[in-house]
């Protein structure tokens, strides 16, 4: 890009943001019949500061508004923007960069950023390999965007912002360090949900997080201080902090009081790690009494009888839990910090308390075998859960794993195709054979179970959540009769991995 630009004045302050337009098969390959689509939280937040600041703002979401890829540019150029920011997961980023490449055709003058995990993760190579973006944004975004804003307004150069990967004037890529300070989660505007298009009907769970409707997730914190070695905690660093608990509450209520939401989803990492303010917003919940229930991920480490029975009292009717394997080999590899004991106590403390419990699960760790896979196959006949979501592990770029296996296995995809479904990488010891026949197994023998097939009856008389239901059990059985798919595709890189955002 170049130093000099006109100043934008008040009349041309237009930024969209674009999701780019991932197909279901893309993100679940499959499984795309029984996946998700839910609001992209980062622009919930981004859009917030960025009107706040005096820019007109608008967000194109390619997969809830069903945009084709290649009409996406068209959608963006609609609204007659100056800037226009990308959020990526490194499955998705070569979509993003296609639709920047359009745009850069049609409008040349166009300021095209792109953030989001990928680049947190492989800022500098990113830049280097897709040309097409001027700018990338590191880590937290609110902060660098409200810099290049404003140097955007005043004509300035934007490429000094701390946290943001440019090209020099001489074609070299500089990325500047993030700032040390984190973003102030209690200043933030209140979330921007009016942005989104006919929300929150666009959007729909998966036929395991779904309870009543209108449904969707909320997002309220950020960090994790926990040290699996698969996961990504680039973005938001191992500091977890929430917006105050009456900011929390505050979208919890216009949520149910403008949009009708009745099952709310807390995707968060790590909110109940907070334990004093996650008690609060469970107490206020019950002090609101709305006909509202919702879920929330957590580590089994969090759990005990008191906490169980508050969250039963504020509405909670399911926690998904990051078991991970049934192998304590594997659970010390990945540093999980807790053993099968552990996670067996949690199911029967939350099965005990009335909650239903959704199970993550991964196969095909580095050092996974037939031994250990056989551990998590026994693990999960002797626990007590309602929901089970099984995935192959896939190898996050710049995650503490990836950096420790070399000469543990074979990386069998390309950027594309890092989604959790198909797979990505095959451990010594194990082929794709042995992988796809264990998933089959699990999945075969758990919904299979009378109990599991009766829990979901009393879904079949409500039409949403039988819809759910239906495209769940269609993409299961799609997956267990097809496999993953046709097999490696492309070069193995050894750099691709869908991160967390």
């Amino acid at each position: 890009m170049s130093a000099s630009r006109p100043p934008i004045g008040p009349q041309d302050r237009r930024l969209v943001f674009v999701v780019p337009p991932v197909t279901a098969e893309d993100r679940y390959g499959p499984m795309a019949s029984a996946g998700n689509s839910l609001p992209p939280h980062a622009f919930l937040y981004l859009g917030a500061v960025a009107r706040a600041a005096g820019w007109q703002v608008e967000i194109v979401d390619g997969p809830a508004e069903e945009i084709p890829l290649e009409d996406c540019a068209a959608a963006v150029l609609a609204h007659k923007p100056t800037v226009v920011g990308f959020t990526t997961t490194t499955m998705s980023v070569a979509k993003a960069a296609t639709v920047a490449e359009d745009l850069r055709r049609a409008a040349p003058e166009l300021l095209l950023m792109v953030g989001g995990p990928h680049v947190t993760a492989l800022g500098k190579e990113t830049i280097e390999r897709l040309s097409v973006f001027d700018l990338g944004c590191v880590g937290e975004g609110e902060d660098a965007l409200l810099a290049v804003l404003r140097h955007l307004e005043a004509g300035t150069d934007p490429r000094s912002v701390p946290g943001i990967v440019s090209r020099a004037d001489d074609g070299s890529v500089i990325e500047n360090p993030p700032s040390c300070d984190e973003v102030a989660l209690a200043e933030l505007p209140d979330l921007a949900w009016d942005m989104l298009t006919d929300f929150p009907e666009k959007y729909h769970a998966a036929a395991t997080y779904l309870n009543k409707t209108p449904f969707t997730d909320l997002i309220v914190s950020r960090g994790c201080r926990y040290r699996c070695t698969f996961c990504d905690n680039q973005t938001f660093g191992r500091s977890i902090r929430a917006l105050p608990v009456d900011k929390i509450l505050a979208n919890i209520d216009r949520l149910v009081n403008e949009y009708g939401i009745k099952s709310l989803f807390f995707t968060d990492d790590s909110l109940m790690t907070l334990r004093s303010d996650f008690e609060a917003v469970c107490r206020g919940l019950i002090e609101r009494n709305y006909d509202l229930e919702w879920s929330i991920n957590a580590r089994t480490s969090e759990i005990d009888e008191e906490i169980l029975a508050l969250m039963k009292r504020a509405g909670c009717w399911q926690i998904s839990y990051g078991v991970e394997s049934g192998s304590w080999e594997i659970l010390k590899r990945i540093k999980k910090g807790a053993s099968p004991r552990m996670q067996k106590r949690a199911l029967e403390l939350t099965a005990a308390a009335g909650i239903k419990s959704n199970a993550y699960i991964i196969i095909g760790f580095p050092g996974e075998t037939k031994e250990t896979l056989a551990e998590t196959e026994e693990f999960l006949r002797s626990v007590p859960i309602d929901t089970l979501r099984l995935t192959y592990f896939t190898p996050f770029p710049n995650t503490d794993i990836t950096h420790d296996m070399e000469g543990e296995g074979e990386i069998v995809a390309d950027w594309t195709r890092l989604n959790f479904y198909n797979i990505a990488y095959i451990p010594n010891g194990l082929t794709r054979k042995d992988l796809e026949r264990t998933y089959r197994k699990i999945m075969m023998r758990f919904y299979l179970k009378p109990r599991v097939l009766a829990s979901f009856l009393p879904h079949l008389i409500v039409p949403r959540k039988a819809a759910a239901l239906l495209r769940g059990t269609f993409g299961l059985g799609k997956l267990l009769v097809q496999g993953t798919g046709t097999g490696p595709a492309g070069g193995a890189s050894g750099t691709g991995g869908e991160c967390h955002s």
